[in-house]
């Protein structure tokens, strides 16, 4: 489970990157790469979504360069990773994963909180904070990436000890002090909670200038 003290060093290296337009620009991904993989997420309800956008309209405004913005149909929390990317996935592959998500039902019901915006020189998010509901299931599905391997998970299926959503993804370099300031107005605003929220395995599908999210399977 995340701590805000953990989010503040993410936030404080972030914010001084973002003024200094040193950002890490992230790519539109090929085949093979450890980044936009399949992957389990969290989906927030319609409600939380469209207030999640609402800052995602903001920090569009303000930014200088061209960032991925994500829109309220894309708009999740990653569980787990669990592949990389693939321009083709195996049906025997989503199979395996449905099938290891619809065993694990006991454990889908996590809670998390989103309190606050964050963000580092990748991109901004709102910062998520569990009950520590969210380590059974990423420990299960790691055990289910590796039973696909040979006993061993790909190394983008590590359990993650952080539960932000995404709200943008820096795709240039160059100074975002108007950005900056849209994060820090808000370090602590409460956006609800994630509470019964539909839980997916999802693939990433790049379009021009962003990223959309495929639903393969869902539950709740």
């Amino acid at each position: 489970m995340a701590s805000q003290d953990q989010y503040d060093a993410l936030w404080a290296e972030g914010r001084a990157r973002m003024v200094l337009g040193d950002l890490r620009p992230d790519r539109t991904p090929t085949d093979g790469d450890p980044r936009w993989g399949l992957s389990l997420v969290l989906l927030p309800a319609e409600e939380t979504a469209r207030r999640l956008a609402g800052v995602t309209s903001e920090l569009d405004a303000a930014y200088r360069g061209g960032h991925h913005l994500y829109g309220v149909a894309d708009l999740h929390m990653t569980i787990t990773s669990l592949e990389p990317y693939r321009d083709r996935i195996a049906p025997e592959t989503v199979q395996h994963y449905v099938d290891a998500i619809d065993r694990s039902r006991d454990l889908l019901d996590v809670r998390c909180r989103l309190l606050g915006l964050g963000g580092s020189a990748a991109g901004v998010f709102v910062q998520g904070f569990d009950d520590d509901s969210l380590l059974p299931i990423r420990v299960r599905m790691r055990q289910a990436a590796a039973d696909l391997h040979g006993g061993t998970a790909p190394p983008m299926a590590f359990v993650r000890d952080t539960a932000h959503i995404s709200l943008s993804v820096h795709r240039q370099a160059g100074p975002e002090n108007a950005a900056v300031a849209v994060v820090e107005r808000s370090r602590r605003r409460d956006f609800g909670d994630l509470q019964g929220s539909r839980v997916a395995l999802v693939r990433y599908r790049p379009r021009v200038g962003s990223m959309g999210v495929e639903m393969l399977h869902t539950v709740g």
